[in-house]
């Protein structure tokens, strides 16, 4: 019965090809949609590729095998349960496929690498699937760069009183680059042109003679190379003042009470940029106060004629928020660094790669998402440090991998709207 089943989802799968049916539930298209006719092969065969990859694993003799958190990753148990659950979704492939619950697989495939990018990597969100392949791929590509460094600093064992220079060195490039990905857009159409231009003048005398009359792309173009001339300066100066910290041993001199500082200041300061500063701000601050506590000069006045002025608390503001993304949270994330390859270089838990690889993804994501968009990081530091330090100590693996995990999962809860759905 069940050979006679998977045999007709790979009838329907291989008779798509041949003639989709029109109109089809999962394609926005009314009348012949070319992209809607490859994307239930493409699932059938991905499954059926994952499942059979989940069936070598769960038959090998020795696989390995991992513990994370109290959970033991790619057993045979594991491997052939996820194996089973593959195989009856796969079962219900014309059911899902009837209701339309599959996207088109460029719609799929675009949303895909924009979660890998924002989740994994701290990207931003995406327009199109060039651009999604084109953030994917430059941070595939920092992050092997990095991994070449970090791995020839922590192969061999360290002291407490001496920290390797290429260990300094690749801290400081992992704050410059992701300090440079942060401020990098997410389409490259800009970026390409720009390039296009700069290797063939002839191109940008023909695109300047085409497009006299609009001013904007020579706009775009100007502003993008202000931002490179910027951020070379600013990386430069980045990289090398992470080097002196890093190489100056302070974070594993003074460990662990400097990263209870860290996290003090760091919570306190964001709970006060982010929360207190905000509600005060507000018509009704935390909607039980009738007037704002923090008032404008202006507040009073009808009419505004002159020029706003600048009040304390926004410049209280401004300073706050670029001590926390700047110093506060670069320094937090290059002491968890240090520690954290410190224990590698003397202690492999996963592996060396496994564990370089954790670490670079997890500082990369922590500073990109510091740099571009820090106002739920004090959340998610608190959630941390209460949670793995208090509560469930003995499940922890490390502070820079408990901070990566707790930054996907409120980040994935936020879009749930817990707020609006209690408010409603």
């Amino acid at each position: 019965m069940w050979v006679l089943l998977f045999c007709l989802v790979m009838a329907s799968c291989q008779y798509s090809l041949l003639k989709s049916v029109q109109p089809d539930p999962a394609s926005p298209i009314h009348g012949h949609n070319q992209i809607i006719t490859y994307s239930r092969p493409i699932y059938f065969c991905v499954l059926c590729g994952l499942i059979l990859l989940l069936d070598t694993g769960a038959k090998a003799r020795h696989p390995p095998s991992y513990v994370v958190y109290g959970l033991k990753l790619f057993s045979p148990v594991f491997l052939q349960s996820a194996r089973d659950y593959l195989i009856v979704f796969l079962y219900c492939f014309p059911a899902i496929s009837l209701l339309g619950l599959f996207p088109q697989i460029n719609t799929f495939c675009t949303y895909l690498l924009e979660q890998i990018d924002m989740l994994f990597f701290g990207g931003s969100a995406v327009s199109g699937i060039t651009s999604a392949v084109y953030s994917v791929a430059r941070s595939v590509l920092a992050a092997a760069l990095l991994h070449a460094v970090c791995f020839s600093a922590v192969k061999e064992p360290w002291s407490m009183q001496h920290i390797p220079a290429l260990f300094s060195a690749f801290c400081g490039l992992l704050v410059a680059l992701s300090y440079h990905l942060s401020r990098q857009s997410s389409d490259p159409s800009v970026l390409m042109s720009f390039i296009q231009c700069r290797l063939f003048p002839k191109f940008l005398h023909q695109n300047l003679a085409e497009s006299a009359a609009d001013p904007l792309p020579k706009k775009m173009k100007d502003s993008v190379t202000d931002v490179l001339k910027w951020d070379l300066i600013v990386c430069a100066v980045v990289a090398v003042l992470s080097f002196a910290v890093s190489a100056s041993t302070v974070f594993l001199s003074l460990r662990p009470f400097l990263s209870i500082v860290l996290f003090a200041l760091a919570g306190a300061v964001g709970f006060v940029t982010h929360y207190v500063l905000p509600q005060l701000r507000k018509h009704h601050p935390w909607m039980w106060i009738s007037h704002p506590i923090l008032k404008n000069k202006e507040y009073h006045q009808r009419e505004v004629r002159d020029v706003a002025h600048l009040m304390w608390f926004e410049r209280l503001y401004v300073w706050l928020q670029c001590f926390e993304k700047y110093i506060l949270y670069p320094a937090l994330i290059l002491n968890a660094l240090t520690i954290d390859a410190f224990l590698i270089s003397n202690h492999r838990r996963l592996g060396t790669h496994w564990d370089i690889f954790l670490m670079i993804i997890a500082g990369m994501k922590l500073l990109r998402t510091s740099f571009c968009n820090p106002v739920y990081q004090f959340i998610n530091l608190s959630f941390t440090v209460i949670f793995f330090h208090f509560d469930y100590k003995d499940i922890s693996e490390s502070f820079l991998l408990d901070f990566f995990m707790v930054s996907i999962l409120f980040s994935k809860a936020s879009e749930l709207a817990i707020f609006f759905i209690l408010t409603f």
